[in-house]
């Protein structure tokens, strides 16, 4: 059964240690101590980030980080998402240990399941970005409804997903 729990001071140290395989170092921009620094200036600056350790039975196997923030980027100057209220998925990862056994899959459709709960607020969109050579990457998130925007930045794909049924 996968599990999301929030970084503390009893799972942090195991959380730091998670390590993607030497082949996808290039598809992750940051490790997981840096998102977790990450999230405590979000909070203190006001964005909302929460930072996730990812269990399956009892065994800390993936890290991953959401916030909820405006999509006012420059280069969304001309989307219909732009300025509005978004999740955003700032990290994601499983260790090497556990990669193809489906982990990645239930952890982030419980990421999104807890998202769909609108815990900061109301939004219309989940956000990501996926590194452009990470094909694994782009078919998981594809069959979770996740679409490309066309938006790309620094070799990284852009792709949202609508939260609000239509």
């Amino acid at each position: 059964m996968i599990e999301l729990r929030k970084v503390t001071e009893d799972n942090i140290n195991e959380v730091i240690a998670l390590e993607v395989g030497e082949n996808q170092k290039d598809f992750i921009e940051t490790t997981n101590l840096r998102s977790i620094a990450d999230a405590y200036v979000l909070n203190a600056e006001g964005i909302p980030a929460t930072p996730f350790a990812i269990y399956a039975d009892g065994v800390t196997l993936g890290f991953l980080m959401y916030i909820y923030d405006t999509t006012d980027h420059e280069s969304f100057k001309n989307e219909v998402f732009y300025g509005k209220k978004c999740y955003f998925i700032w990290h994601f990862m499983i260790d090497k240990k556990y990669q193809g056994k489906g982990y990645g899959k239930l952890a982030f459709e419980k990421m999104l399941a807890d998202i769909k709960t609108m815990p900061y607020g109301e939004a219309e969109y989940v956000d990501l970005f996926y590194h452009s050579n990470n094909t694994r990457a782009k078919a998981l998130y594809a069959s979770l409804g996740f679409v490309d925007t066309g938006i790309i930045q620094d070799n990284s794909v852009h792709a949202n997903k609508n939260l609000v049924e239509k």
